[in-house]
């Protein structure tokens, strides 16, 4: 039948050589609307799931140190216009997807190893009744069901951390669909809701009040979560959100950074600062954008986000009294932290950028872009104060950084992208500092 239907078209042919050399034909693999519409390996993702304590609605986002506390906790991010989440501790990438069976198959050893990378690398679309392996994306560790238990009044309820190591069942979740519209096999919509199973002790992925406080175990009783996706691959060399960098002037060895003095009041202020400094944790700043989905994607000029010093936590913001300070995470309304890089002070483009589902086209690149800093709600550009002739000549390689109506031609900023480890480093100084200031209150 297949050869009388060729005959009878006969002009019809398949030219193999058009197909892109890795073109997944059965759509594993597809780029752009898998992309947006569907979740897949390598993604990386944010569990979040929503709670109603005292008649109040609130959203929260899974969440983990991995360094000093392994066990999860909830990030609250129904206030993020006024008091930003903690996202850098939320992401978790979806590393591995496997068929239950080929999960067990490769627990028993009886998988080789080549085989088994290759069911669950590339960008795979995840399927409903398969299991995940999601790590923790900070700390490199994999979310688990651990075999402690902290509830006080569900006795049979474990633990929920991350673990080291991808060995045994512990850190393996199977994904099933909420919605009765959604059936095992099928793909997993980004939006929909699911359920998270622990395949070692068969509980679910569950957000418990019954303490009097939020936390996360693996229960018998179900949570719905939803899978956001914060990004989908980037394109090497490019800015995205999320990144821990350093903010050079122009091509000159000086970087933003903030007082290392012992003073509180000091650390607030922020300038330019050469010579060792540029090395130093207290130089690193992350970019936050004003959203949770696709807040890993491309950044775009002109797009609004937050600027975030790592070690200290606290954000860059406009104030009425100081003006150009860090402010604590309580007081970083996106009115006073809303900044945005913009490829030069004239001919802007006033237009509000919507927002791009996707990881959208890559626009500012480390080494090669430079970019001039805009506070959003007031237009102001970041710039810097002449140096005090008397630090000069002290040898003091310092100059405040300020926001003004025109400031200086020479005020664009190049970006360097931090190792992984330093950014690691950095936050592990910011929980160490926070855990002292406890104490000392």
């Amino acid at each position: 039948m297949l050869l009388g239907l060729i005959c009878s078209v006969g002009c019809v042919y398949l030219d193999l050589s058009a197909v892109p050399s890795g073109l997944d034909i059965m759509g594993d693999g597809g780029e752009g609307e898998d992309e947006v519409q569907f979740l897949r390996t390598d993604d990386e993702v944010v569990l979040q799931c929503s709670a109603t304590v005292l008649k109040e609605q609130l959203k929260l986002c899974l969440a983990a140190e991995g360094f000093g506390n392994r066990l999860c906790f909830l990030e609250p991010t129904s206030n993020a216009q006024n008091v930003p989440p903690d996202l850098a501790i939320c992401c978790f990438v979806l590393e591995q997807s496997l068929s239950v069976r080929a999960l067990q198959e490769m627990l028993a050893n009886t998988v080789e190893a080549g085989v088994e990378s290759s069911q669950g690398g590339g960008h795979r679309t995840l399927l409903y009744g398969h299991a995940i392996l999601l790590r923790h994306a900070h700390s490199s560790m994999y979310l688990s069901c651990l075999t402690t238990s902290r509830s006080m009044t569900d006795k049979l309820a474990f633990d929920v951390g991350l673990q080291e190591d991808a060995t045994g069942e512990a850190c393996w979740w199977t994904m099933h669909p909420a919605s009765k519209q959604r059936s095992e096999g099928e793909k997993v919509r980004v939006g929909d809701d699911l359920i998270l199973v622990s395949v070692s002790s068969e509980r679910y992925l569950h957000l418990s009040t019954a303490s009097g406080e939020l936390q996360v175990d693996a229960s018998f009783m179900q949570t719905l979560w939803n899978m956001n996706p914060i990004s989908s691959g980037c394109e090497e060399g490019c800015v995205t959100g999320g990144h821990v960098l350093r903010l050079f002037h122009g091509h000159m060895d000086e970087c933003l950074t903030i007082s290392p003095a012992d003073s509180d009041d000091q650390r607030r202020l922020v300038h330019y600062e050469g010579g060792a400094v540029c090395t130093h944790a207290r130089s690193l700043w992350r970019l936050e954008p004003l959203r949770i989905s696709w807040s890993g994607s491309h950044l775009r000029w002109g797009q609004p986000l937050r600027i975030r010093h790592v070690t200290t936590g606290r954000y860059l913001a406009l104030t009425e009294d100081q003006g150009l300070v860090v402010v604590d995470a309580s007081k970083a309304h996106t009115k006073a932290t809303s900044f945005c890089f913009r490829i030069s002070k004239e001919k802007l483009d006033v237009a509000p950028k919507r927002d791009v589902e996707g990881m959208g086209p890559p626009e500012i690149k480390y080494g090669e872009s430079l970019c001039f800093v805009q506070h959003v709600a007031s237009g102001l550009w970041l710039t810097y104060a002449a140096p005090d002739p008397k630090a000069l000549r002290l040898g003091v390689l310092k100059k405040k950084a300020m926001l003004h109506q025109e400031g200086h031609m020479d005020d664009a900023l190049s970006l360097t992208r931090c190792q992984q480890e330093e950014s690691q480093a950095a936050r592990m100084i910011y929980s160490t500092a926070g855990l002292y200031n406890q104490f000392i209150k």
